[in-house]
């Protein structure tokens, strides 16, 4: 039923129910606009409508079809009465009289019949959405992205060592915790993404046009939140430590399908457990050992090879966590040492907020400049995946503020 998929990515929701709101449309441009919705939005408007109007669960194809026989049910009754029923008296006479698939129809008022939509698709205790929705919603999302052209990230995230507090403190505080993580999550991301309850305390998150780097600042940032918040602030009168750690898969280099992105992520969830927890890990299938992300067009970096600086900034091509491609206008030898001084997205220059040992492994000459090189590094160490968010790009923009009201 993707008439709650994603909020019906909520924008198209309440544009369906604006349109449906006028009991008298002209037939042309009420089909019109429907079909707009379907074409431009990738959604099945249709059968998103009759399910608004009449609580019926059909295709697209076949919601088209229906639509199009009560409108011209109406235009026969109006004749006839010599006034216009209305879009939904005519759709009631004509299913329940004519085509027959309501024996029994109950009246009930739209917004009352929003509400219990609404509570149907969200988990009572988180105010996330269900398991149910996640599901629909990412089958959409990828469809979607498939169509356009589109990246999509799935994030899972579980919260560290709970059964622990649920023994300890019980299953009341245990409710309390989740509730409160639930609200960070909520707060953390953007109107377009989709937090669900996945099972037990497993929060997945849908980010629709994200990249995997996007996706993991993301994913840092509830992290982040989460651990700030209760080393803060109590719960439930005590002060308990909380971290959570978490996975990212991407569409479409981790997968193609909505159940292979979940297996993805999950795996990248475990192994952020394995390496430690309270850590956010990405999946990648690639060939090389780490996922290389193109340099900011001004990341900034400074260089020393040996322990001469370069005599004019090195520019970085791409970076991963294990390595570099520079440019640079000096000659170097293989295996010379280099020293990288990596800084944050601050003015001035970098100041070493990373200091990264590495030596080079590769020289060739740049193919679109004279007597320009480009060198290929190893770090001794692999970076922080902080300092390669900084230096990356494919970070999306930032979020709007948190949305004031609580779901």
């Amino acid at each position: 039923m993707a008439v709650v998929a994603q909020r019906m990515a909520e924008r198209t929701r309440q544009k369906l129910l604006a349109l449906l709101k006028d009991d008298h449309p002209d037939p042309v441009r009420f089909m019109g606009r429907l079909g707009e919705m379907k074409s431009l939005e990738d959604v099945p408007a249709f059968s998103e409508a009759i399910h608004l109007l009449v609580h019926l669960e059909l295709g697209d194809v076949e919601a088209e079809a229906l639509l199009g026989e009560v409108l011209r049910h109406r235009s026969a009754i109006s004749l006839a009465l010599g006034r216009d029923p209305g879009l939904r008296v005519a759709a009631v006479d004509y299913l329940s009289n004519v085509d027959r698939r309501l024996v029994n129809p109950k009246i009930v008022e739209l917004s009352e019949f929003e509400r219990t939509e609404r509570c149907a698709a969200t988990d009572p205790l988180t105010r996330l959405y269900n398991r149910r929705l996640f599901q629909e919603a990412l089958d959409r999302e990828v469809r979607r992205s498939r169509r356009y052209g589109l990246r999509l990230s799935v994030a899972m995230l579980d919260l560290d060592d709970f059964k622990a507090i649920n023994d300890l403190y019980g299953h009341l505080f245990g409710d309390a915790v989740l509730e409160r993580v639930s609200k960070l999550v909520r707060r953390a991301i953007r109107e377009a993404d989709l937090a669900c309850r996945y099972g037990g305390e497993e929060i997945a998150l849908i980010l629709p046009e994200t990249e995997r780097l996007g996706a993991y600042a993301v994913a840092s940032r509830v992290r982040e939140r989460v651990e700030a918040s209760f080393q803060a602030e109590p719960t439930g009168g005590r002060v308990v430590p909380m971290t959570i750690s978490g996975g990212v898969a991407t569409y479409p280099e981790d997968g193609l399908e909505p159940d292979t992105l979940v297996a993805r992520a999950d795996e990248a969830l475990y192994i952020a457990k394995r390496a430690g927890k309270n850590r956010i890990t990405l999946h990648h299938q690639e060939r090389r050992r780490s996922v290389r992300y193109p340099a900011r067009p001004r990341a900034r970096l400074r260089v020393e090879f040996g322990e001469q600086e370069a005599g004019e900034p090195a520019m970085a091509i791409n970076l991963s966590r294990n390595g570099a491609l520079l440019e640079t206008g000096e000659r170097v030898s293989l295996a010379s040492p280099v020293v990288l001084f990596m800084g944050r997205d601050r003015v001035g220059p970098p100041d070493g907020d990373w200091v990264v040992n590495a030596r080079v492994v590769r020289v060739e000459p740049a193919a679109d400049a004279a007597s320009r090189f480009r060198i290929g590094v190893a770090f001794d160490q692999p970076v922080a995946e902080e300092c390669l968010l900084a230096q990356a790009s494919g970070v999306r923009q930032p979020l709007r503020a948190a949305r004031g009201a609580e779901r």
